[in-house]
C-alpha cells in the first residue's frame, strides 16, 4: 500500500525549519484559517490551519472521490511541525509519522522565502506562465507543470486543477481569514494512536512506491495544497 505518495510536493508552500527564528517566514502572513471547496471527482471541504508564519500547519479533510464507479471517502488532518509530518487517518485509525529532508535544505535558510519557493517550483518543472487570476479577490500567479496548474498568492496555493488520465481534480479557496487566532488543538498529535514511522521521503516518493496509480494523481493535486490522501 502506498503511503504519503509524491509528499515532495508539499514543500512548494510549506517551506520550514526545525526551530522558530526570529525572520523565519513561509508566509507573510502570522496566521491564518483558509477553507477550500473541491469539484471534479472529488467533493468535499478542507480547511487548513497556519500559525508561526508557517511553522505549524494543520489540513482537515472530509472528501469523497468517485472514479470508476468506485467511492473513496477520506476524513484526515496532515499536521506539520518543522521538518515532520503527521499524517492522521480518522477512517483507519491510523498515524503516519514522516520526515523530508528536503525541508533540511531550507532549514538554516536565509532571505527571500518566496524567491526559495519559486525555486521549489521551477525544480519539480512548473513554470510562472505570467498569467495572473483572481480567487476571493486575491491576484494568484498561475504556474502549469506537468501535472496541472497552481494558482499562487503570497506563497499559499488557491486553486489547483488538472485532469490526468480523464481524471479532473479541481480545489479552490473559498473563505481567506488571515492573522486569526489558532486553537493550539489544531497541531496535537492523537496520543491514543499508534505512531508509525516511514523512512524519509527522497525524491517525491517513499521506497515503497511503485508506478503512479490513478490514487497518485489525486495525492500529487491534493498534497500542493500541502497534504495527501491515503490508499
Amino acid at each position: 500500500m502506498k503511503k504519503l505518495t509524491l509528499i515532495l510536493f508539499v514543500t512548494l508552500f510549506t517551506i520550514i525549519a526545525f526551530a522558530q527564528k526570529p525572520n523565519y517566514k513561509v508566509f507573510p502572513f502570522k496566521s491564518g484559517i483558509i477553507e477550500y471547496e473541491y469539484a471534479g471527482k472529488t467533493k468535499g471541504t478542507h480547511i487548513k490551519y497556519i500559525d508561526d508564519y508557517g511553522y505549524k500547519q494543520a489540513d482537515e479533510t472530509n472528501s469523497v472521490t468517485k472514479i470508476l464507479g468506485q467511492k473513496t471517502i477520506e476524513n484526515s488532518t496532515d499536521i506539520l511541525i518543522g521538518s515532520v509530518i503527521y499524517s492522521i487517518d480518522y477512517k483507519d485509525n491510523t498515524l503516519i509519522k514522516v520526515k523530508n529532508p528536503v525541508y533540511e535544505t531550507y532549514a538554516n535558510a536565509s532571505g527571500d522565502y518566496e524567491e526559495l519557493g519559486k525555486q521549489a517550483m521551477d525544480v519539480l518543472g512548473f513554470k510562472n506562465t505570467g498569467e495572473t487570476g483572481t480567487v476571493l479577490g486575491k491576484e494568484c500567479e498561475i504556474w502549469k507543470g506537468p501535472l496541472g496548474e497552481v494558482w499562487v498568492w503570497k506563497n499559499l496555493a488557491l486553486k489547483t486543477k488538472t485532469k490526468i488520465l480523464g481524471i479532473k481534480i479541481e480545489e479552490t479557496a473559498v473563505n481567506i481569514n488571515l492573522n486569526s487566532s489558532i486553537p493550539s488543538g489544531k497541531f496535537e498529535v492523537p496520543s491514543n494512536l499508534e505512531v508509525q514511522e516511514m523512512d524519509d521521503m527522497v525524491g517525491g516518493q517513499s521506497a515503497e512506491s511503485d508506478e503512479p496509480t490513478v490514487e497518485d494523481v489525486k495525492n500529487t493535486i491534493k498534497s500542493l495544497f500541502g497534504k495527501k490522501s491515503r490508499n
